[in-house]
Order: C-alpha cells, then structure tokens, then sequence
C-alpha cells in the first residue's frame, strides 16, 4: 500500500447523493440506537470511508461523513493511472467476513510532481467508461491486468470476473508484488 492511500466508494451518476445521504442517516440510526454520540467527524462509521467522484476536470476524494473534508486531484496534475485488481480480506467481523475475498480495483496515480496517490474502491464496470472519459483530458488509464479485454461488457464481468480473479490472482499478486490478500486498512 502507498503511503497516500483511499478506500473509497466509485460515485456515478446520482449515486453520490443518494448513497451518502443514505449511509450517514443509517449510522446516526445505528449510533442512536446504541447509546453512542453522533459526530460527523467519525471515521468508523462506514466502511467506505470516502468517496470517489471523476469530475470533468479533477477526481474528488471526500469523507463522507464530511463532504467539506475534500481531497482534489486535478486531471492536468496527473501523469498516468494504473489499474490493479487486488484481493481483499476484511480482518474481523465474523468468520464469513473473514472467509470472504472481495476483488476490487486499486487505482495507482502518477503525479507529476512524482507523488504517488492509491485509491482501492469496489470493482465496478462503471469505471471502464470512466477510463473512456479520461482519454480527452490526456489521463492514460493503464488496465494493467487487461481487465475490460478480458470482459467488455458488464454482462461478462459480473459473472466471469470474480472467478477469473479467483483463480488467476495469487499468480498476478506474486509477480507484481501485490498484497495476497490485502487485510489491512489504513485509512486516511
């Protein structure tokens, strides 16, 4: 993990409200419930601890217990992305949890300044035309494990992605030095 890493949740389309508005009423109605304090500020809340939005000129990184708490990227500060597929393994909550390996994308961008940025969002086909929006604003999206070639529509990808990953991953992680699987999490 690079040291300015984001798990977030990929916001599209009328998404951002909705979801946002949504899981801040549902943690104050979990917190009221359980005698706790609701502060905005908590970061425990949620498990999608910002949220990512490719706006047309910068990609927004926001808490979304705090939409003022705002990270910008703007797109002419952005050398290149690589795309990954990482495996991720929630540590605790329950032998299920633990059990269970999600395959999300993990998004590495290049600076120009030769700062690194890491964002980790649930794999999502959506971002395949995010990748086609970037192409104007000359931010090259590299698909590093050739993902939207090996499933072009989102038909394919919801029912061969989690199985290709399943059984091709341990070999990816081993030869780009990728965490197998990733467990920790270290928001910031």
């Amino acid at each position: 993990m690079k040291q300015r890493y984001y798990y977030a949740q990929l916001m599209t389309g009328k998404k951002k409200r909705s979801y946002a508005s949504k899981a801040k009423n549902f943690t104050k109605k979990i917190f009221a419930m359980s005698g706790f304090a609701v502060d905005a500020s908590m970061s425990i809340s949620h498990p999608f601890i910002r949220g990512c939005d490719f706006k047309y000129n910068e990609i927004e990184l926001y808490r979304i217990q705090d939409p003022n708490d705002t990270i910008s990227i703007p797109y002419s500060g952005i050398k290149w992305i690589d795309l990954y597929v990482v495996a991720r393994r929630w540590a605790g909550g329950g032998m299920l949890i633990a059990l269970n390996v999600m395959y999300n994308f993990d998004l590495v961008i290049h600076l120009e300044h030769g700062g690194e940025i890491e964002v980790e969002f649930p794999a999502d086909f959506a971002f395949k035309k995010i990748m086609e929006e970037l192409r104007p604003a000359s931010v090259p999206v590299i698909d590093v494990f050739d993902v939207f070639v090996h499933f072009p529509d989102e038909k394919t990808f919801k029912k061969e992605f989690p199985t290709y990953f399943g059984e091709h991953y341990h070999d990816l992680a081993m030869q780009y030095g990728l965490e197998d699987p990733r467990v920790t999490f270290n928001p910031m």
